[in-house]
């Protein structure tokens, strides 16, 4: 297998909106340059481990939990798994109205059932991680983790794991009600004069949040939804104000580029590289896929997937690695600029107290001798 190859195998892999595509443009591109400016061994830990599981959450718990729902919402619902896994553009070519009834409760149902409990797991995620640090090494503040002091409590293991095991439980309660509720909503729904009054939310919450046939959903909308439960998580589990300072900083960058990013860098530099290399990737203001272009002539393939590797491979790298290494670097930076400014400020401040109280002794002294 030749270098070009490679590459385009590579990329064309994280190109595609599928699970494992995701998966690895995601965790790759974030872990590796997380990692590269890591401050100790119990941060690296702790974003090897949040960063893992996030992904693995994000990208695989959703198509296994739709799947899932398809094969018992389709039963429920008295309709075979085909009709549940029609497209909702599609559902109007359905003229049977106790059909399309079914179908779009059944597809409520997959929808609630499956964010009932992917929303727990993501919100699980940061607070596990400090409690496997606290687990581990005894070190309960953020500052201690990421090595700016050294600050760890013996005889903590047991603490750790009741905050665990309380965490979960709430946890699983709440998902538990949520399922309750879904299963409830849907029982009310097959009532013909709540499901007319309904009807309009269902159009509403299947056009934004329907799985497609691999379960799979549209990361625009799975991630409006998904995504402020995990920024809530990671402000719920900071364990010091340094720590919520760079949560905030983190997200103002990271979540709006993980949206609009790619998109706004994408085009000028595909249309760089075409006339670099003197190819039309980019054509009529669309880009072409790895699928089309490996479908053109084996004479301009070649140079196509030239342009197509360099533009592709520029973008992943700006939106995702460089601009996770940029934000990893700034934390770095202002944490410990304001930590050093801090405790210079609280040495001086002790220093002066300490002055004052001196000084008052030496006057008490003086007063006392004066008198004898």
């Amino acid at each position: 297998m030749s270098e070009t190859s490679l590459v385009t195998n590579i990329l064309k892999t994280l190109e595609t909106s599928s699970s494992i595509g995701m998966f690895a443009r995601d965790t790759g591109g974030c872990l590796i340059s997380k990692l590269a400016f890591s401050r100790s061994k119990d941060e690296s830990k702790e974003i090897s481990f949040a960063e893992l599981s996030e992904s693995a959450v994000f990208y695989f718990s959703a198509p296994a939990a739709a799947k899932l729902g398809a094969d018992i919402f389709s039963k429920t619902n008295g309709i075979s798994k085909e009709n549940l896994t029609t497209p909702f553009k599609d559902l109007k070519n359905i003229k049977d109205p106790n059909l399309l009834k079914s179908i779009k409760i059944g597809k409520f149902s997959q929808i609630a059932s499956t964010f009932s409990l992917i929303l727990p797991l993501v919100f699980a995620i940061a607070p596990l991680r400090n409690f496997i640090t606290l687990f581990n090494s005894g070190k309960k503040d953020f500052t201690s983790v990421v090595g700016l002091k050294d600050k760890k409590e013996e005889n903590k293991k047991q603490e750790a794991k009741t905050k665990a095991k309380n965490l979960i439980k709430t946890l699983g309660l709440v998902s538990l009600g949520a399922l309750a509720l879904t299963a409830a909503s849907a029982g009310l729904m097959k009532n013909d004069k709540i499901y007319k009054k309904a009807e309009p939310f269902l159009d509403k919450t299947l056009k934004h949040l329907d799985f497609t046939k691999t379960g799979d959903l549209e990361l625009m909308h799975y991630g409006a939804l998904i995504y402020p439960v995990s920024i809530a998580s990671y402000f719920y589990a900071s364990r010091d104000k340094y720590e919520k300072a760079e949560n905030a900083r983190r997200f103002l960058i990271t979540v709006p580029l993980l949206f609009f990013g790619e998109k706004l860098i994408e085009k000028p530099i595909h249309k760089a590289f075409d006339k670099k290399f003197g190819t039309n990737v980019m054509e009529n203001g669309s880009i072409k896929s790895y699928k089309e272009i490996l479908n053109m002539p084996l004479a301009e393939q070649k140079q196509y997937l030239k342009t197509k590797n360099s533009a592709y491979g520029l973008t992943f790298f700006i939106n995702t690695m460089a601009i996770a290494g940029a934000v990893a670097l700034l934390n770095r930076i202002e944490t410990k600029r304001n930590f050093n400014k801090e405790n210079k400020q609280t040495a001086a401040a002790q220093n002066a107290a300490d002055n004052i109280i001196l000084k008052d002794r030496i006057q008490q002294w003086k007063i006392k001798n004066t008198r004898i």
